[in-house]
C-alpha cells in the first residue's frame, strides 16, 4: 500500500509539473531573458511545487584543457567544489546542504564544467549563498583534496577490472588519436597525484567567467526573480576570455582492429563510425535510424537479429555520441570470444539491410510514436526543466527546438532513414573495432599490452 501511495503521489506531482510547463501549445514554456547586469539566461516558470532549480555551465572548461602532466584537474576541481567554501569547511558545508535539503553538485565533462542546484524555496537564501561561495571562494583544503584524490585513484584502479571501461579507454586512444579528447577525462593516477591546491585555484580563475557562462533556471519563481538570483551569484565574475577553438577530431583513415586481453572469460566489443552533428539537417532522421537500429531495446534490429534470432550476444545496442569536436555512433556488445566473428558479421548484415532496403512504414511509425510520446517524460521534475534548458543552450538549439521536434520527426520518411544510414555506414566495416577481455586468435586484431590514460 505504501508503494502504491508513493507511485500515485509521484504521478500526481509529475502531472502537476507537466500541466504547468505545457503552455500555449508549447512542449516546454521556456523563454530567454536578460538580468539587470546583462547576463542572459533561459527560464521555465513552474509554480506547481515550492522548488527552485538552477543549472549553469562554463563552455570550453572541461577536461579538454587539462595539462598533459595533470590530467584529471577539471575532475578533481568538480569533486572538491562542495567540500568547503567561504567560511564553511568541508564538514560544515556538507552538513548545511543535508540539513536544509539542498542538492548542489558539480561535474566536468570533456567540453564543459557544470553545476546544478535544487532547493526548497524557503531555503533559497542559504542555497544561493552556498553556490556563490563555491564558485567565488572555494577552499580546496588539503584534507578535502587528499580525500577526493584518493577516491578518484581508487575508482581508476577498480575500473581496470571492468572490460567495458577498458574498451572505452582503448577506443578513445585509437579513435581520437592526438586530439585532447584522448586524455582520460576522469584523470590518470600520476596526473591526479601531481595536482595542487594552487592548480585548482588557477583552474577556477582561468575558467569561471561571464564569457563562458551559460545559465538556466526553473521552478517557483518569476523570470524577474530568477534574474535577481542570477545577478547575486554570477554578476561578480570577471568578463574573462572565451575558450579557444580546437580542431575537429580526425578519425583514422583506415579501419583499425585493436584488442587488449584480460583474464575475463567473456569479451566486450565496441565498434565506431563517424556520424553527423545535432545541427545537421538529417539529425531527426538519424535519431529515428538509431532507435530502429539499436537504440530501441528489444525492439531494435540489432537486438532482434543478433541476440534473439542468432543468440550471438548477451546484449547489443547502438548509441549516437555528440561532442563539441566529434560526432560518432557506437555499437557495443558483450559476447563469448568464439562468437565475435559471427557476431560482427551479423552486425554488418543488419547494417547492409538498413542501407539497401527501406524499413517498413509500421516500423517507422512505431519509432516516431515512441520518440514523440516519450519527449514530455523528460520534464518530470523541476531540476529536469532547467537541465533541459541548459542542454539546449550548450547544443546551440533555438528556443523553439522542442516545439518543432514532433513536426520534424513526423516529416521523416522511410527513404530519409535509408539515406542517413547510407551516409553513416558508407563502409560496413567500422572505423575502429576494439576488444577487451577474452581475445580470440586469428582474427587480425592488433594486440596491445597496455591501455593508456590510466597510470
Amino acid at each position: 500500500m505504501h508503494k502504491i501511495i508513493t507511485l500515485l503521489l509521484g504521478f500526481t506531482l509529475m502531472t502537476a509539473i507537466l500541466n504547468t510547463v505545457l503552455a500555449d501549445d508549447r512542449v516546454l514554456n521556456i523563454n530567454e531573458y536578460t538580468s539587470a547586469t546583462g547576463l542572459t539566461y533561459w527560464h521555465v516558470e513552474d509554480h506547481s511545487l515550492p522548488i527552485l532549480a538552477l543549472h549553469f555551465a562554463f563552455k570550453g572548461s572541461g577536461s579538454v584543457n587539462d595539462p598533459v602532466d595533470k590530467t584529471g584537474l577539471a575532475q578533481l576541481v568538480s569533486n572538491t567544489m562542495d567540500e568547503g567554501a567561504g567560511k564553511r569547511d568541508a564538514n560544515q558545508f556538507q552538513e548545511d546542504l543535508q540539513n536544509n535539503a539542498i542538492d548542489l553538485s558539480f561535474n566536468s565533462s570533456r567540453d564543459f564544467f557544470t553545476g546544478k542546484l535544487k532547493t526548497i524555496k524557503r531555503h533559497q537564501d542559504l542555497a544561493f549563498e552556498m553556490v556563490y561561495d563555491a564558485i567565488h571562494t572555494p577552499r580546496f583544503d588539503d584534507e578535502a583534496i587528499s580525500r577526493m584524490r584518493q577516491a578518484n585513484i581508487m575508482r581508476i584502479k577498480s575500473s581496470q577490472s571492468k572490460p567495458n571501461w577498458l574498451a572505452s579507454r582503448l577506443m578513445n586512444d585509437v579513435y581520437f588519436g592526438d586530439h585532447p579528447y584522448t586524455r582520460n577525462a576522469g584523470g590518470t593516477i600520476s596526473g591526479l597525484n601531481a595536482i595542487t591546491s594552487m592548480d585548482m585555484q588557477g583552474f577556477v580563475r582561468d575558467n569561471f567567467n561571464k564569457n563562458r557562462l551559460v545559465i538556466a533556471t526553473a521552478g517557483d519563481m518569476t523570470a524577474e526573480e530568477a534574474g535577481v538570483i542570477i545577478d547575486k551569484i554570477f554578476a561578480d565574475l570577471p568578463d574573462g576570455e572565451k575558450t579557444n577553438d580546437l580542431n575537429l577530431v580526425a578519425p583514422p583513415e583506415k579501419s583499425m582492429k585493436i584488442a587488449f586481453e584480460t583474464d575475463s572469460p567473456q569479451s566486450v566489443v565496441q565498434m565506431i563510425w563517424p556520424a553527423i552533428s545535432k545541427d545537421d539537417p538529417d539529425y531527426h532522421a538519424y535519431s529515428i535510424m538509431n532507435y530502429i537500429l539499436g537504440g530501441g531495446g528489444f525492439s531494435s534490429m540489432l537486438m532482434d537479429e543478433v541476440r534473439e534470432k542468432q543468440g550471438l550476444t548477451y546484449g547489443i545496442y547502438s548509441q549516437p555520441v555528440h561532442m563539441q569536436y566529434a560526432d560518432y555512433i557506437t555499437i557495443e556488445s558483450a559476447t563469448s570470444p568464439e562468437n565475435i566473428l559471427p557476431m560482427t558479421a551479423s552486425v554488418q548484415g543488419v547494417l547492409k539491410q538498413l542501407t539497401t532496403e527501406t524499413i517498413s512504414k509500421t516500423v517507422l511509425k512505431d519509432a516516431k510514436s515512441y520518440l514523440i510520446g516519450s519527449l514530455p517524460l523528460r520534464f518530470s521534475s523541476t531540476l529536469s526543466l532547467s537541465g533541459t534548458a541548459i542542454r539546449m543552450q550548450l547544443d546551440g538549439r533555438p528556443l523553439n527546438a522542442l516545439d518543432m521536434f514532433a513536426d520534424k520527426v513526423s516529416a521523416v520518411s522511410v527513404e530519409d532513414v535509408q539515406r542517413v544510414a547510407q551516409r553513416i555506414f558508407k563502409s560496413l566495416e567500422p572505423t575502429v573495432t576494439v576488444i577487451t577481455g577474452a581475445v580470440p586468435e586469428d582474427q587480425n586484431f592488433e594486440l596491445v599490452d597496455s591501455v593508456v590514460g590510466i597510470e
